[in-house]
């Protein structure tokens, strides 16, 4: 059996439609078609309707990459974020979304999976498309990433961290503070044995650096750091790897909803308030699903809208502030 795939036959049905074959159907030039694509104002009401019946006709899609090269604009906007599977970016990518469309730029978006090999192979394939911009969360973890994004001479605009050099603006928090304030928190509560769950990545370690830095300076013993495979959800964690603890930081809501499921099959989960906790838990989102969860999700309110917004006005507007901190909110609930 042959390797090969078949070869398509060859009939006129697989060819598109082209410029010229709308100004025959329309009974126009090629450049009246084209002007009726690119400044349809120019164009007389009735020719203009006799143009887009024919190209509704034949199925035309205006090839937007061979105007793009004619213009060297595409007017489109690369979005990278770490997975779509988590809904915690979802208010980023809605918010950008709603300030671009409008201005007439499309939204192409991509997901790294948190791998940095993966994450310089979705640059580079974002950046081959000609975007007028970049908008990522995070900011590259490789140095390749960061020459890419040098190199690319558009606006670029990291989201959801504050790094203290970066490449063109940001929009964001301090993810460190965050880490501060849980910790503060939970020792003011009298806890004793802490821990940290979450991933590996920039954002999440930082939120351990900061957690970690205050419960030393209490004077607590170190905390645990458990780092979860890519995609777990937490609740292996919660009786076999830290059977002692008595409160959690987990790195996003969806880890510590998936600890609190743990917590509640071991029997250390109570519907009572935070005081009552056997094991208090604190996340970081403020997902819909931690303040349904009984006990509801103590967390870190992230304005992910903000986020997308501001990043949005930030690749149209090239003056002002290029480095926005949005903050946070500590959101107490029953869990902590």
């Amino acid at each position: 059996m042959s390797s090969e795939l078949p070869k398509a036959e060859t009939s006129t049905a697989s060819v598109p439609p082209t410029l010229s074959a709308v100004g025959k159907r329309a009974g126009v030039s090629s450049i009246t078609v084209s002007r009726v694509l690119r400044a349809p104002d120019l164009v007389a009401p009735e020719t203009r309707a006799r143009v887009e019946e024919a190209m509704r006709e034949l199925g035309y899609v205006p090839n937007l990459v061979a105007g793009a090269l004619a213009s060297s604009r595409t007017n489109s906007v690369g979005v990278l974020v770490p997975t779509i599977a988590n809904s915690i970016f979802a208010d980023t990518v809605q918010g950008l979304s709603d300030e671009l469309e409008p201005l007439g730029f499309s939204v192409i978006l991509a997901q790294s999976r948190y791998d940095a090999a993966r994450e310089d192979r979705m640059l580079a394939a974002l950046l081959s498309r000609r975007p007028e911009a970049i908008i990522m969360v995070g900011s590259p973890a490789t140095e390749e990433g960061s020459r890419l994004l040098r190199h690319a001479r558009i606006p670029i605009v990291e989201t959801w961290d504050l790094p203290a050099t970066p490449i063109d603006a940001v929009a964001g928090f301090d993810n460190y503070k965050a880490g501060v304030a849980v910790a503060k928190h939970l020792v003011a509560q009298g806890r004793k044995q802490l821990a940290f769950i979450g991933g590996d990545d920039p954002r999440a370690t930082r939120r351990w650096l900061g957690f970690r830095t205050e419960i030393v300076a209490s004077g607590l013993p170190e905390p645990r750091r458990l780092i979860l495979e890519r995609n777990a959800s937490g609740s292996v964690a919660a009786h076999a790897h830290l059977p002692d603890v008595d409160a959690v930081f987990a790195a996003n809501d969806a880890h510590a909803i998936g600890f609190m499921a743990g917590l509640r099959k071991a029997g250390l989960l109570c519907d009572g308030p935070a005081s009552q906790q056997p094991v208090a838990v604190i996340g970081l989102g403020d997902l819909e699903m931690g303040r349904l969860f009984s006990p509801a999700l103590s967390t870190i309110s992230v304005h992910g809208d903000a986020i997308g917004r501001t990043a949005a006005t930030l690749t149209v507007e090239r003056g002002g502030e290029r480095k926005v901190d949005l903050g946070f909110e500590l959101v107490l609930r029953d869990s902590g």
